[in-house]
Parts: C-alpha cells; structure tokens; sequence
C-alpha cells in the first residue's frame, strides 16, 4: 500500500504560529501518528501538547501508563527550566509553586501488520476526532468512521476530557477504535475542525481535496473564519491517504507536514523585517519632516538674514558713506578751490599776455613813426605844422581866459 501525509496549522487569528497550542507528529518507522490540542487556560499547553504527540509516534513498545509518566517527566524538566530563567514572569513562578499543570486532548494512530493483513488501530481522548473516509463510499453518514471521547450529540465547549501532565487526574475515557486497512483518508484534526467537518460533511471532503499547500490551508481558515463557518481557535489537520498497490508493504509516496517550529521563525523573521522595515520608513519620514521644517525655517530665516543684513550694510555704509562724503567732499572743495585758483591764474596771466601784446605793437608803432618822420623831414615838418595849427583852436578854445590870465601874468 502507499500512503501520502499532509499536515497542516494554524492559530487563532489574530495570534502567531508561537501562541498555537496545537501540534502533530508522525514517525514513518513506527507508521505512527498523533495530534493534540493543549487546553488554553492550562498552565504550559502546548509544551505539553507537543510532548504528548512526539513520544507517542517515537516509542516502540507502549505502556500506556509508563507512557504517560514519561511525558509527564519530560513536560516537567522543559517547564522548570523556563520558569527558572532570569527574565520568567512572577505570576509564572506562582502557578509553577501552586503545581498547575497543563491539559490537553490526543488522537494517536497507529498502523500494524497481523500476519499477512494490515490493520489500524487508533485511540482519542477530548474532542480532538479521526475520521476515516473509505474511498468510493456511497453514503458519508453511515461509512465515514468517527472517533472521539465525545458521546452523541456532540457538543463542542469548552470543557473537553484531557490528559493531565501531572499526577493521575485526567479527564474522561480513551476510547478505542480497530480495523483492517484499506484504501481511503483518515483525518486527525483538533476540535475547530472537527466540528466543522461533521456540518460541512461530503462538501469538507471537496474543500480539503483542494489544499495542495500551508497556503492553501490558511486561506481556507480565513475564508470559512469570515463565512462563520469555522470557529476561531486554533486549527491544525493530518490527512493520511492509503493507496492501494498489491503490495506486501507500507510505501510512503508524499510527504507535505508542515512544522510548526518552522513556521514560528518564519513568521518572527517576518515581523522583524516588518518592524525594521517601520523603523526605516519612520526614519526617512523624520528626515524629511526635518528637512522640510529646516528649510521652511531657512526660508523664513533667509529674508530676515537679508533684511538684516542689508540693515546692517546700511549702519556700516552710513559712517563709510558719511566719512568717505566728509572726505571727498573736502578733497572736492578743494580741488574746486585749486581749480577756481587754476583758472583765475590762467585768467590773470591770460590778461597779462594780452596785454603785453599790445604793449609792443604800441613801441612799434612808435618806431614806426619815428621812421617814417626821419625819412620825410619835410612832410612830417608840415604835418606838424598842421598839427600845431589844429591845436592851438584847440587850445585857445579849451582856455578862453587864457589872455586875460596873460595879462594878469604881466603884473
């Protein structure tokens, strides 16, 4: 026979892959399988859930009662070492004082040979169920098989039987289920599925047909969590399919588990990256924040700056303007002054040349008669002669006493 396993998670939503108290194992050697569901309000669930499903697909030869103390052991040893770490929660060392323990609900299957004939064997206690599927069944109520603690009519709340991990106090009967294998789907699954298998019946089986992947499964979760159809609480699914091969053998063919160890640092790796990611992006929208404050302050600063300066270029300027006016205005004035002295001595020694100028044409004009009268005797004799004769009308006429004052000379 060949047989192919597909396990599927997920936890409540809103909460991460670390916060689901849901687990499940298998062990191909041991043709074993089992899932659990660590009861929420316990203390420590789901380290109790994931001990009970480990030890079970890893033991050879059970003893029911020794199986249970060994998980019982186990889940004590990894509890004390978290409560004694340093940064462990005083509310936590309290509980740990107080001996509460931790519950949880199993489904165990196992697959054997007797003789030449396989057969299964499965055992459920809380209302975690195995249902079996035979292939080709023609009416799902009567054939598909159901296993669980939970007598008729089930009820899912939230006071299911459990395993307790410490002492004798369990709660509720194991029950036990035996049959020869044959082709066809078992199904483990945790109580939000469970009961949702049992009201979707014939159209679950089409749902489930459809999940090749941990995708597909969490998209399912959330689509039938937003219909109503399936509770919020965590979730988790072991499908084991047998194939019919004519062999003598268990062959297994698929294997798509997913492990929720895994799945917890994915996710916590993805958060840091998303937080790192904010981190940035609050970064650069300060830096730019900043930027746009310091320039809209530049801006307001710079006119100011401008203004200031230009005031303070006009207090500077004023002095300079002031010292540079008194000086070059001095030095103004007196170049005007040197210059009106320039041109007034230019003026005087102009007129001094002018009239030297004429001075000598005068002497030469004098020379010129003194020439002239040497070179005619005769004419400037009678030219003198008329001269004198004009002037003594001249004369007689300026001084008309003159005789009167020649005769008054006579006495």
């Amino acid at each position: 026979m060949q047989i192919s396993i597909k396990g599927y998670i997920a936890s409540k939503e809103s909460e991460l892959f670390y916060d689901c108290a849901d687990r499940y194992a298998y062990n191909k050697s041991q043709n074993k399988f089992a899932i659990s569901d660590g009861v929420s309000k316990s203390f420590f669930p789901k380290i109790w859930a994931d001990v009970l499903v480990k030890k079970w697909v890893d033991s050879k030869e059970f003893d029911e009662a020794q199986f249970i103390l060994d998980c019982q052991q186990d889940w004590l040893n990894q509890v004390t070492e978290v409560v004694n770490k340093p940064d462990a929660k005083w509310f936590t060392k309290n509980a740990f004082n107080r001996k509460e323990s931790g519950l949880a609900t199993f489904v165990g299957l196992r697959f054997f040979k007797k003789k030449t004939d396989w057969f299964w064997k499965a055992n459920a206690l809380g209302d975690s169920f195995l249902f079996f599927v035979p292939n080709k069944f023609k009416d799902f109520s009567k054939e598909c098989i159901v296993l669980s603690s939970k007598q008729e009519p089930i009820v899912f709340d939230n006071f299911p039987d459990y395993l307790n991990s410490l002492g004798k106090n369990h709660k509720g009967e194991k029950q036990l289920k035996e049959n020869p294998l044959i082709t066809g789907s078992f199904y483990l699954m945790t109580d939000a599925l469970a009961e949702w298998f049992l009201n979707e019946k014939e159209d679950a089986l089409n749902k489930i047909s459809l999940w090749q992947n941990q995708k597909d499964f969490e998209r399912f979760v959330n689509e039938e969590r937003h219909n109503e159809k399936l509770g919020n609480d965590d979730s988790a699914i072991l499908i084991i399919s047998i194939e019919e091969d004519k062999k003598d053998k268990l062959t297994y063919v698929l294997e798509d588990v997913s492990d929720i160890d895994a799945l917890i640092k994915i996710q916590q790796k993805e958060i840091e990256d998303s937080e790192k990611a904010k981190e940035q992006k609050l970064v650069v929208q300060k830096e730019n924040s900043n930027s746009a404050i310091e320039t809209e302050q530049l801006q307001q600063v710079e006119p100011e700056e401008n203004k200031l300066s230009e005031e303070l270029e006009t207090e500077i300027e004023k002095p300079k303007k002031g010292f540079f006016k008194r000086i070059f205005g001095e030095e103004e004035n007196e170049l005007s002054n040197e210059k009106e002295e320039i041109e007034a001595d230019e003026k005087i020694k102009a007129t001094g040349v002018h009239q030297e100028e004429k001075k000598p044409s005068t002497k030469g004009e004098q020379n010129n008669s003194e020439i002239e009268k040497s070179e005619n005797p005769e004419k400037n004799e009678s030219q003198e002669s008329e001269q004198n004769s004009k002037e003594e009308p001249e004369s007689s006429a300026k001084t008309p006493n003159k005789p009167s004052q020649n005769i008054t000379d006579k006495f």
